[in-house]
């Protein structure tokens, strides 16, 4: 089984998703962008396993927003909405951000951190009750302003959250080119402080231009990472964890939640 904790499909591509998006542990993540919240309904209802990403939309209705029981919701992106700042800005979220957290909670939908502010990490961090980072990379391999600190992670696993480590270049190198080993770098960093038991893979395919070895295959990404962990040491284990088991076990608990 394939598990991705954020894909761009559902606004990259117009009609039914691929089968494969269907029968896996795929997280499909409406973007806000131009849209108003009723497009982006449109678009989720697509989704076996949605999920939002900046939903400070004008016309947001909470309360529909709730009803499609998704696995997670991002406050912002990177700039300033309705809810509070993104990783542009170092201000935290406004009281609407805190209200919609506070909805959020009851019903057992999870916070995505993925784009906040440091200070909106810090609000977030304080109101919800589930966390997450659903596609990020670490500060102490490759500095990048959508990348996570240390004493972010830390917050983070000592909350119980689960944290997707992406494939974007642009989180791990300088240039236009990612190697594999660029991404067994950053896997490697997190376990190697935090241990196997926190982390995911978020690819954000379809949601940025340059990946790791420039490929939208899951089969080839997830083999290379598989390939390249074993050479590093890691057992079976610990990589079914990482590319797989972390995410799926989160998965099914948010949705006995759900429902």
């Amino acid at each position: 089984m394939i598990s991705d904790f954020h894909n761009d499909i559902l606004t990259a591509v117009n009609g039914e998703l691929p089968k494969k998006y269907l029968k896996n542990n795929i997280i499909t993540a409406v973007f806000r962008g131009n849209r108003t919240f009723d497009e982006a309904l449109q678009i989720a209802s697509r989704a076996r396993l949605p999920a939002f990403e900046d939903v400070g939309y004008d016309d947001l209705d909470e309360d529909k927003l709730i009803s499609l029981n998704p696995i997670y919701v991002g406050l912002t992106w990177n700039g300033e909405n309705r809810l509070g700042y993104g990783c542009n800005f170092s201000d935290g979220l406004k009281n609407e951000g805190k209200d919609l957290i506070k909805k959020l909670n009851k019903k057992g939908i999870a916070v995505d951190c993925a784009h906040i502010s440091e200070g909106g990490f810090r609000d977030i961090i304080d109101n919800a009750e589930t966390v997450v980072d659903s596609h990020t990379c670490f500060n102490g391999v490759f500095k990048h302003k959508r990348n996570l600190s240390d004493w972010q992670l830390k917050e983070l696993v000592s909350r119980g959250s689960l944290i997707g480590v992406t494939c974007y270049t642009s989180f791990m190198t300088d240039g236009k080119r990612c190697k594999i080993s660029d991404f067994i770098r950053q896997i490697d960093y997190f376990v190697q402080k935090f241990g196997a038991n926190n982390l995911a893979v978020g690819t954000d395919f379809y949601g940025c231009e340059n990946y790791v070895e420039n490929t939208l295959s899951y089969d080839l990404l997830y083999g290379l990472t598989r390939s390249g962990l074993e050479k590093n040491g890691y057992d079976n284990k610990s990589i079914d964890k990482i590319l797989c088991n972390n995410l799926l076990n989160f998965t099914e608990k948010i949705k006995r939640t759900h429902f």
